[in-house]
């Protein structure tokens, strides 16, 4: 009875098409049903449907993908189309569908029930969306090769069908950020191939089913995703029971995710194996007992480990320093007894280690000082004694120090970025308030991502305080006495038409870097030709390139600003935030900046082999070979990897694209162009910004959300490897086969589904090989350009799977 409605819909579009195209009688079932889809859309305000006619064959339609040979629809993708309807039942008679995506859009109402005689659908995609009401439970299991099924932030509400369980291939399963209630089903642990569950962010209450633990596969769980609510943490999940340790010592799980999930028990004490494949271990703010099992090193891939504010007992395992990959650590607010571990000295990754209140004794450990990456090192709150090892005045990285409330002596030692003396009251020091140290932080310090308050001290050390408050004074009297002084002037000059003074006429290059020759204004203006076209070597979004020969064989580029555009500027002084305070090998070199009021301009080292963009379009013989192409993609890897890890504070470029990185004769590759750079304090995970960067290039969360972190980098840095690898431009010509806005990432993922990996690479490359290498290098663009950040790898995870290619 449900269909009769869409009977009729079907007959009144027939009838319409014969009357007005009678030569279209053969007109297919699957045009028919697409047109009942569109009838259902009641906004679409870029028109994409537009070709959506009698007058076009339906497999030109934008989003629709039809088999070559049958031209039955097997995809349908309308993503981020912004489109805003109702899923029409008539999506259920396209009955060879493999792929429905259309997350981030406005559809709302329900699923139809018909969806389930789609039993050939591959993946459903659905996610941040306004769909609501329940998963329809008749019929649902009935899509036995469903492989991917998301539904991520709607309003579905109602139980977590039973059913789901006989979808025996299902791979990824997102539920999150929806209304669901009960628990998760056991069913789901008859699910064999499932690899990633998202069930954060919904109203269940529930217990972690055993069976879980049948999902031998299972790569990553995520139970809660915390929100921050003004003074507190939110997820509207409610956990109870322990934690199995059948789900904790899957083979395959590298990602659990359950902080503040009110969860018990203990961390097994053993069955932490050397195929261990745990990354990320977060299960801070729970109630958990017990020591920390020493076999928890076996887990070599180990990046991040938050087992803060829990009840665990004893001390640090002594094989600590077995987990060598280890970044990020958090064993706050514990009951942990005994000394800390030497080997921490062996963590050479490790950015941050919180380790305050709890109950730690003995001295801190001068192995510390080995661990370069050091960023923040948290140890308030103990019973730490002895002497602040001198040798931490040489960690480069560290801009949070805190050593308060325990019984340490002796002299502070004078750190590369010094913190305030409150982070040192409580203790027995000689000189507690160096002049060197000011009262307040310099590095800026907030909530770590767990959400623990910072601790409350009193307000201490008032003698120290009169220096800075005096020369803050000073300096604030100078800067607006400074500020009347330039008004007074303007009005002077403005009123009395006077010459202005020499020196504002003086036209004068800030230099950064040391140079052969004297760089000045009328150097930089005669090497270039006046900025004539003979010297352009390129343009981009805020102005155009020039090459300059200063002096014989020393050349330099040139990026001149295009004066009123507002963008421009923004990113003129990006670029000089940015690339004037740091250097690496892997980065172009800002050597200078002219800021004048018709002029700006910013000057650079010069690279002979252009960018990667001309590279890969336009390479041939030795340029597709497989060791160059492996070379370029660790010197980019290697760039992005020191922006946000080595860099304080760290960076997100926010633009990686092949004409954003430059090559040397040597196939040296330089990522250049910070217009669009972001900064990001260390505990910063993201920001909220306008969305920049170029289409094809920019990752959909921050699409979608105006949320950047580091991840998104990731994403476009495997877009490049794409690009690199096929020869195909993110947003390649050839693509229109397969519908409007189809791009690189959704044809690469086709390609690696049906195995088509000839098709991938570009014909030169695939013959050359070595195809192992090769292929590896397309899982990690793989890994870098799916949705979820969860799962896409660090920065640091790429380069070292980069690394290992060649090994």
């Amino acid at each position: 009875m449900e269909l009769i409605p869409h009977f009729f819909l079907l007959f009144s579009l027939a009838r319409t098409v014969f009357s007005s195209q009678p030569t279209i009688a053969s007109l297919s079932s699957d045009a028919l049903s697409l047109l009942a889809f569109k009838s259902a859309i009641s906004y679409d305000p870029n028109k994409l449907l537009s070709n959506w006619n009698l007058s076009t064959p339906h497999c030109t339609w934008y989003g629709v993908l039809c088999s070559p040979t049958s031209k039955r629809v097997i995809s349908l993708q309308l993503s981020n189309a912004n489109v805003e309807g109702t899923l029409s039942p008539s999506i259920a008679n396209l009955a060879k569908l493999k792929t429905l995506s259309m997350p981030r859009n406005l559809f709302k109402g329900q699923i139809p029930s018909q969806i389930g005689q789609l039993q050939r659908l591959q993946a459903l995609e659905l996610q941040e969306n306004g769909f609501s009401g329940p998963i329809p439970y008749q019929k649902f299991g009935n899509c036995e090769f469903l492989e991917h099924l998301k539904l991520s932030s709607n309003s579905f509400r109602g139980r977590i069908p039973l059913d789901i369980g006989k979808c025996s291939n299902l791979r990824t399963l997102l539920l999150d950020g929806n209304a669901f209630e009960g628990g998760i089903p056991i069913e789901i642990g008859r699910i064999s191939e499932l690899r990633i569950l998202d069930v954060s962010r919904n109203s269940l209450i529930l217990r972690i089913p055993r069976e879980l633990g049948d999902c031998k596969k299972l790569s990553a769980v995520k139970l809660i995703s915390l929100e921050y609510l003004g003074s507190f943490w939110n997820d509207s999940n409610a956990f109870f029971g322990d934690i199995p340790a059948e789900v904790l010592l899957l083979p395959s799980l590298e990602i659990f995710w359950a902080p503040r999930a009110n969860l018990g028990g203990s961390l097994p004490s053993s069955g932490w194996s050397e195929f261990c494949s745990l990354r990320v271990l977060n299960l801070g703010g729970n109630d958990l007992k017990g020591t920390i099992p020493g076999s928890i090193s076996m887990c070599k891939n180990l990046t991040f480990l938050d087992l803060s504010s829990n009840g665990l007992v004893g001390s640090l395992p002594d094989n600590v320093g077995d987990l060598r990959d280890l970044e990020w650590i958090s064993l706050r607010e514990n009951n942990l007894t005994g000394e800390i571990s030497d080997q921490l000295g062996h963590l050479t990754s490790l950015t941050y280690l919180d380790l305050s209140h709890n109950s730690l004794t003995g001295s801190i450990p001068v192995s510390l000082a080995n661990d370069t990456n050091l960023q923040v090192v948290l140890l308030d709150h103990n019973m730490l004694s002895g002497e602040i090892p001198a040798l931490f005045s040489i960690l480069p990285n560290l801009i949070h120090f805190d050593v308060s409330f325990n019984n340490l002596s002796g002299h502070i030692p004078h750190l590369k970025h010094a913190n305030g003396c409150d982070n040192y009251i409580g203790n027995r020091f000689l000189s507690p308030c160096p002049d060197n140290y000011s009262a307040t932080p310099l590095g800026t310090y907030s909530s770590p991502p767990t959400g623990l308050p910072v601790p409350l001290v009193p307000q201490c050390c008032r003698h120290s305080k009169l220096k800075p408050f005096v020369i803050a004074t000073v300096t604030l009297v100078s800067v607006v006495f400074f500020i009347i002084v330039v008004i007074v002037l303007f009005f002077i000059l403005r009123r009395r038409k006077l010459p202005r003074p020499t020196t504002l006429r003086r036209k004068e290059v800030v230099t950064l870097a040391d140079t052969p020759v004297e760089l000045t204004y009328d150097n930089v203006v005669r090497a270039t030709g006046n900025f004539g076209i003979n010297n352009l070597i390129g343009t981009g979004g805020f102005g155009s390139t020039y090459k300059a020969e200063l002096v014989s064989g020393f050349h330099l580029a040139v990026k001149r600003l295009s004066i009123g555009r507002c963008h421009g500027i923004q990113q003129f002084d990006a670029e000089i935030r940015t690339l004037g305070r740091i250097r690496h090998g892997n980065l172009v070199t800002l050597i200078g900046y002219y800021v004048g009021e018709d002029e700006m301009f910013l000057i650079y080292n010069y690279l002979a082999g252009g960018n990667l963009d001309t590279f890969i379009h336009r390479r041939s013989g030795k340029n597709v070979e497989w060791p160059v192409i492996h070379k370029i993609a660790i010197d980019i890897a290697k760039a992005l990897a020191f922006l946000h890890y080595s860099s304080v504070p760290r960076i997100v470029h926010r633009d990686i694209k092949p004409s954003n990185i430059l090559l040397d004769d040597d196939f040296n590759a330089y990522l250049s162009d910070f217009g669009w750079a972001r900064l990001l304090e260390v505990f910063e995970t993201h920001v909220t910004t306008d969305v920049a960067g170029t289409y094809g290039y920019v990752a959909p969360e921050y699409a979608a959300t105006r949320r950047v972190s580091d991840k998104a980098d990731v994403y476009s840095f495997g877009v490049v490897l794409l690009e690199l690898m096929s020869r195909k431009k993110s947003l390649d010509p050839s693509f229109s086969e397969y519908g409007n806005g189809f791009n690189i990432v959704p044809w690469a993922q086709l390609l690696i589904q049906e195995e088509r990996f000839s098709e991938l690479f570009s014909p030169e490359l695939w013959d050359c090989g070595p195809r192992e290498n090769l292929l590896g290098m397309l899982r990690l663009a793989s890994a870098c350009t799916v949705e979820p950040l969860s799962v896409r790898p660090s920065m640091k995870q790429v380069l070292n799977k980069l690394k290992k290619l060649n090994s």
